[in-house]
């Protein structure tokens, strides 16, 4: 993998929570709660799931594992573990989202360097996606009425997020072009935006569109080095001379103090989990791969991959 791609696979507490007991070696000693800062349907909440699934199933920890969806722009999800009491019971499932929307609204005062890092589980690539019925066949109509009409086209995004960052990738491959950008969500309000006819573009993970592509979606493109084995047909953004590949990780997080031992028990239990036959039969039927990293090997990716899409982030930034 060249440029960007190669880089990307590769304390904030609040006066009032200044006194939290620590959690005990004896950790987990109740329920463990998942906050997934998007809608249902996206990649992170399927993989949430799954993950919930497994853990529970196999009892790789001994406590009940609940999600919690919190749709909207991802911040606020984010905001809330980080301001969770550091107990050891609350963490974080996201991705890059964290660490671009750090760059692009710094306002919103939401940055990975206020979180604990817990493991990285696996990564994903992405597809620009269209209606069936839309007038764009391929990414080159799409991007040749990008430039010629600019900012016209509706695209529904997570400002900041992921979905964002590569309709910007598609429009610095393609200079002159411009997108219309909504605020839409994660991938399972961008799906149903689309398919209400309230934008007429978006950008879906891979594990995404292999979950709605029967409902009447179409792939232009894909963002990874290789075309994916499940879409062959579908075009890399390198053989359309856009000049990029685009992938990212899924990242799990603890609020900042969390204790020691809360952290390396749940990265023990994710990767547990990640070595079980049923992580591995999901990640091959979701387009994912199943690498996993935890300590400083996953705290060294962070600051890597920070580096590496802060450049691109920086010009969807408002003037400051």
């Amino acid at each position: 993998m060249r440029g960007f791609a190669a880089a990307i696979y590769a304390g904030f507490v609040g006066a009032t929570l200044a006194f939290v007991a620590p959690a005990s070696a004896a950790w987990p000693e109740k329920p463990i709660r998942i906050v997934v800062p998007f809608g249902p349907g996206g990649t992170t909440d399927i993989l949430a799931r799954t993950l919930q699934k497994v853990l529970d199933e196999k009892k790789l920890v001994s406590q009940p594992v609940a999600i919690q969806n919190v749709g909207g722009h991802f911040s606020v999800g984010a905001r809330q573990v980080m301001t969770a009491a550091p107990d050891g019971y609350t963490f974080l499932a996201i991705h890059l989202a964290l660490l671009s929307g750090e760059v692009v609204d710094p306002a919103r005062g939401v940055s990975y360097r206020n979180f604990e890092p817990v493991a990285l589980t696996g990564g994903f690539c992405f597809h620009p996606i269209v209606r069936g019925d839309s007038r764009f066949q391929t990414m080159k109509d799409l991007l040749d009425a990008a430039k010629a009409q600019p900012n016209t086209i509706v695209t529904g995004v997570n400002i900041g997020a992921l979905n964002h960052m590569m309709a910007l990738f598609m429009e610095q491959g393609f200079p002159g072009a411009k997108f219309r950008y909504a605020q839409i969500g994660g991938g399972g309000e961008n799906f149903a935006a689309l398919m209400g006819g309230h934008t007429q573009l978006t950008v879906l993970s891979s594990s995404e569109y292999q979950t709605y592509k029967a409902n009447g979606i179409r792939a232009l493109a894909y963002s990874g080095p290789e075309r994916l084995s499940l879409e062959p047909t579908i075009p890399t953004a390198r053989e359309l001379g856009l000049g990029f590949d685009y992938c990212a990780e899924n990242f799990w997080f603890a609020p900042k103090g969390t204790p020691k031992e809360a952290i390396d028990g749940m990265a023990s239990a994710l990767q547990k989990a990640n070595e079980t036959p049923e992580l591995k039969d999901f990640f091959a039927k979701q387009a994912q791969t199943g690498q996993f990293l935890r300590g400083a090997d996953f705290a060294k990716r962070l600051d890597d991959v920070f580096k590496a899409i802060e450049p691109i982030a920086k010009t969807a930034a408002p003037p400051r």
